[in-house]
């Protein structure tokens, strides 16, 4: 290590700037201990084979990096390879010709040379993943055709880049390392890569933004930090970024621990409603039973009165029991034990009896079929019954003040549709997303609740789901 000591010296403190390995550093000696901090970008320097990434935050300051490591290179005699987007390059090409720099005759030299980073990736992309033989073929020899003159090689690659902004962390990564066997295989070449820091956001890019760095023999942060002009400046920037991330790592704990105790509260939950519904069943059944009993025996004595008082009591029952067979189905759904037959049946004939059935046990509307088209599908009949229940009961329940509900079966080239419409309350479009999770109530404008659980249009839309449907 060498050391060219340019100090200055406070009551506890003394700034030294020094080389080390070819590189300008800012460094601090503070009470005997050395720190160093992030190195100057003198893009002069650069002319080993040394591969690096610059993180960014905004374009301007990428094209400031990039046109200070072309310009260096180009004004050195060093040939430079840019492969980028149309609007970075163009850019880059404006600052240099603002700098005085003559591209045209740079040019006609082959001192530079300028591609299209998506047109150029297209060459060598195979399957979502770069391919080493091909990417050699074009990457490699166009490396080799730069350095024909002897001279040192400059390349800013934004192709990583770009598959990271698509998604493809995979292969930005695979790419940065075929890019750093390259450099073991070819005449020495320094290599610029960039990423926008906002393609980080998030937990979960961690350990993918660590593998990023960890491919790069040197990393520079971005213009937040690099643009602070003193060691306290950085020193007291490096302490707030410690204390967003250790004040992040502890909400992130914390959060964590909730939903830990919320996936226990809600598998409790679970656990309850499954008892309870199987426990249930039983004496339901057992009521249900003794009151078929009592009403062969009533009838036999004529006593219209008593059986008056069993048909209240089986109504009521017959509620308890759809209630019951409810959880118990919510149940199976979460556990997924939820049976479904595949059978074909007829769509039509399905809706025709279920509006009989329940239109012979209601008073206050009329049940309307008014399109009918056939359509034979395949699925679970008892199930998308059950379906055509629900909403049929949501229809009356919702629309007191009415007396008709609308039944429409018609079908397009894919689907065979079956729509219900009512007259009632409706629902807000704020609450169309919510209505289908578990135990969400609608209320009217006046604040009114309905009767009911609240899981009806819930189970119907796993029915539907499991059939491939939407709701």
């Amino acid at each position: 290590m060498a050391f060219t000591p340019k100090s200055t010296s406070t009551n506890s403190q003394t700034d030294i700037a020094f080389a080390q390995n070819g590189r300008s550093y800012l460094s601090l000696v503070q009470n005997g201990t050395n720190v160093k901090l992030a190195p100057r970008s003198d893009w002069s320097e650069m002319r080993n084979a040394e591969h690096f990434v610059q993180f960014y935050e905004a374009d301007t300051f990428l094209l400031d990096s990039l046109s200070g490591f072309i310009g260096a290179g180009l004004g050195a005699g060093d040939a430079c390879i840019v492969v980028a987007t149309e609007v970075h390059r163009q850019g880059l090409e404006e600052r240099l010709k603002d700098n005085g720099l003559d591209l045209a005759a740079v040019r006609a030299r082959g001192k530079y040379i300028s591609l299209d980073a998506g047109e150029t990736l297209s060459k060598f992309m195979v399957n979502g993943s770069p391919d080493p033989q091909r990417f050699t073929e074009v990457i490699g020899e166009l490396v080799t055709r730069a350095a024909k003159s002897g001279s040192h090689v400059r390349i800013f690659g934004e192709m990583v880049a770009l598959l990271w902004m698509e998604g493809n962390a995979a292969a930005a990564i695979r790419l940065e390392e075929l890019w750093n066997e390259l450099q073991n295989n070819l005449p020495p070449f320094s290599l610029f890569c960039a990423y926008a820091m906002h393609g980080f956001n998030g937990e979960a890019y961690g350990a993918q933004f660590t593998e990023i760095c960890g491919q790069h023999a040197r990393v520079i942060p971005g213009e937040s930090y690099t643009a602070l002009a003193s060691p306290d400046e950085r020193l007291l920037a490096i302490s707030l970024l410690q204390q967003k991330a250790n004040s992040l790592e502890a909400e992130i704990a914390e959060r964590k621990a909730v939903e830990e105790r919320l996936r226990a509260l809600e598998k409790r939950k679970d656990e309850f409603i499954s008892m309870a519904s199987h426990e249930l069943k039983t004496p339901v059944t057992s009521l249900k039973g003794f009151t078929q009993v009592l009403h062969r025996r009533f009838k036999k004595r004529d006593d219209e009165e008593s059986l008056r008082f069993l048909s209240i009591m089986d109504t009521q029952l017959n509620k308890l029991t759809r209630l019951i067979n409810d959880l118990l189905d919510i149940s199976k759904m979460q556990q997924g034990r939820l049976d479904y037959r595949e059978d074909p049946f007829d769509l039509n004939a399905l809706v025709q009896e279920v509006v009989e059935n329940l239109q012979a046990g209601i008073s206050t509307h009329q049940l309307l079929i008014v399109d009918r088209t056939e359509a034979q599908v395949v699925g679970d009949r008892d199930r998308v019954g059950q379906v055509l229940m629900n909403l049929l009961a949501n229809a009356i329940k919702y629309s007191p003040k009415a007396d008709t509900v609308i039944v429409r079966v018609s079908k397009d080239q894919q689907n065979a549709i079956v729509s219900v419409q009512d007259f009632g309350i409706g629902i807000d479009p704020a609450h169309h997303e919510l209505i289908f999770g578990q135990f969400y109530q609608v209320t009217d404008a006046e604040e009114k609740t309905y009767p009911g659980l609240g899981v009806g249009l819930y189970i119907s839309a796993e029915i539907i789901r499991r059939h491939a449907g939407r709701i």
